[in-house]
């Protein structure tokens, strides 16, 4: 019944509150992944999480005219991902499945152009980020409570939460401490509040001991630093702040730390990172073509998203590919590896020259977050934290002030009389 009421509630927000349906589609991708292992993944299931956002995310932008004609990538992409699910699917369910994830994940970049374009969405989405810093958390102890899901222990879990989908939480702390930062008109029980919450976001991610969770939030904070040198005294305040509290509060996590690193000591020891299952896939994948010799695999790939069969050959186990970029490779092979590259490179790199100086602060720190979730992957498939991404990407770069829309208006007049147009 809950994940029916989610899609209602979609509905309902997009005919009754357009304006809200942005935000609502997050949401609605964050709740249904914190409750959709209560459900079997049949077909109204299938329905409610692909085909409901999806239809709708397509009528919004469609209604507001948001597509533009350099959006030509974007369509050659997404039909040559509809080509392989035809002619090089593995099973049909999977590929269909993954596909259209990753076609709604980037849907969310034409979607966040069109947010940029009518206003500061960065600074509107501020009290939509505190929301989740206290909904996460607020989950994880109702899973612990009722013994939800599953993790590396029995001592700790993150419900349904579980591997990549807790990559949205470094995206959120990020966006937390910018906005403590920048943010000098909220009351002193405001910042406290929002403080409280980082602790809490960042205990929970020690005790998860995801890395790449971990690695989120130092690389982005790092390259926030180099962008914003006249904030390194509050930086450093705010972290000797969190560190005192993180070693403050040791003693309420540490049971629960110890027994989630006593079930991974691998990742304490580097001399057994050989055995890292994302190094070898490279290796096994380069294996794979070198024996198979299929000029056509290595040109359009082998089962399209589903490497059930990859990971049960070479790891004797359930395992599909982890890492993103090698995800793009064995299933849409080097062509579909071109045509991702030339797709990410248009919309994330090209065109950054125009992005605010104050946007491209954030701007930069989150690319670089997308960029450390590539490698070892999981972006593919993942909708807790993808779809927010590619929002959040896309509004900050296309996001122009009413002063420098006015002298960019003033611009193209003058050009147009200098041509005599």
């Amino acid at each position: 019944m809950l994940i029916l009421a989610l899609g209602l509630l979609l509905i309902i927000v997009f005919v009754t509150r357009q304006s809200l349906f942005p935000i609502a589609l997050v949401f609605f991708f964050v709740l249904f992944d914190m409750f959709d292992g209560f459900y079997k993944d049949n077909q109204l299931y299938a329905a409610i999480r692909y085909i409901i956002p999806l239809t709708l995310l397509l009528s919004y932008l469609y209604n507001k005219r948001a597509f533009i004609k350099s959006d030509g990538i974007f369509l050659i992409l997404v039909l040559y991902l509809l080509l392989l699910v035809i002619y090089n699917p593995g099973d049909v369910i999977v590929s269909v499945k993954t596909t259209l994830a990753v076609i709604i994940a980037f849907l969310m970049i034409p979607l966040g152009r069109y947010l940029g374009g009518q206003g500061d969405f960065l600074k509107d989405f501020e009290k939509y980020n505190r929301t989740l810093l206290i909904l996460i958390p607020a989950y994880i102890i109702y899973a612990n409570i009722f013994n939800i899901g599953r993790s590396y222990t029995f001592e700790f879990t993150t419900g349904f939460l579980v591997a990549s989908r807790m990559y949205l939480t470094p995206i959120l702390l990020f966006l937390g401490i910018h906005y403590i930062i920048t943010n000098k008109d909220r009351g002193m029980y405001i910042k406290l509040l929002d403080a409280g919450l980082i602790i809490l976001n960042i205990c929970i991610l020690i005790v998860i001991t995801r890395r790449t969770s971990l690695g989120m939030i130092v690389g982005s904070l790092f390259v926030y630093l180099l962008l914003n040198r006249k904030y390194f005294f509050q930086m450093l305040g705010l972290v000797l702040v969190l560190g005192a509290a993180l070693i403050l509060s040791y003693p309420l996590y540490k049971e629960k730390l110890d027994a989630q690193m006593a079930n991974r000591e691998r990742i304490q020891d580097i001399d057994t990172y050989e055995e890292e299952g994302r190094y070898l896939e490279t290796l096994y994948i380069l294996e794979y073509h070198e024996k198979s010799g299929e000029l056509s695999e290595l040109l359009f790939g082998v089962k399209l998203f589903d490497t059930i069969e990859f990971g049960l050959k070479y790891f004797g186990r359930d395992r599909p590919i982890h890492s993103d970029i090698n995800m793009i490779f064995y299933s849409t092979g080097l062509v579909g590896m071109l045509l991702f590259s030339v797709f990410l490179i248009h919309y994330f790199i090209i065109g950054n020259s125009k992005i605010t100086p104050e946007n491209k602060k954030v701007y930069y720190p989150l690319l670089i977050m997308f960029l450390i979730i590539l490698i070892p992957g999981r972006f593919i498939g993942t909708f807790t934290f993808a779809p927010l991404l590619m929002l959040l990407l896309s509004a900050i770069k296309y996001y122009i002030p009413e002063d420098d829309e006015d002298e960019y208006q003033l611009q193209s007049e003058e050009q147009l009389m200098r041509t005599g147009v």
